[in-house]
C-alpha cells in the first residue's frame, strides 16, 4: 500500500469517489438484470400457482394431481414439482392452427389415397 502525503489527499478521494461509482453501477447493473431460472428448479404447490399463467387455485392443482393430468413427485406427504416438466406439460397442450390442421387433414387423404 503506498503512502500518501496530506497534499494528495484531494486526488485521492476523487480515485475513490469514482471507484465507489464504478462499482455502484456494477451492482446497479447485475441487481437490474434478471437472472434466469433453472429449468430443473424444483417447485411446491404454491410455488406452482404462481408460476402457472392462470395461477389456478390450489384444490384445482391437487384435482390435476388426483386425476393424473399433470406431472409430480410425492416425498411422503410433500408434493414437488420439476419446471421442466410442467413447462413441457403446458406446451402439449397447444392446439394447432386451422392452417396446420388443414395441412394435417390434406396430409391424410394424400395418403389415403396413395395407399400408404
Amino acid at each position: 500500500m503506498s503512502e500518501y502525503k496530506f497534499d494528495d489527499l484531494p486526488g485521492v478521494v476523487a480515485t475513490l469517489v469514482e471507484e465507489v461509482k464504478s462499482l455502484r453501477q456494477v451492482i446497479d447493473e447485475r441487481l437490474s438484470t434478471p437472472q434466469p431460472e433453472p429449468a430443473n428448479k424444483w417447485m411446491d404447490v404454491k410455488e406452482l400457482q404462481a408460476f402457472l399463467p392462470d395461477h389456478p387455485a390450489a384444490p384445482t392443482v391437487y384435482g390435476w394431481i388426483r386425476n393424473g393430468l399433470i406431472p409430480y413427485y410425492k416425498k411422503g406427504k410433500k408434493l414437488s414439482f420439476k419446471r421442466s416438466e410442467i413447462e413441457e406439460w403446458m406446451n402439449s397442450g397447444r392446439q394447432l392452427t386451422d392452417a396446420e390442421m388443414a395441412s394435417a387433414a390434406e396430409d391424410y387423404v394424400n395418403r389415403k389415397r396413395l395407399g400408404r
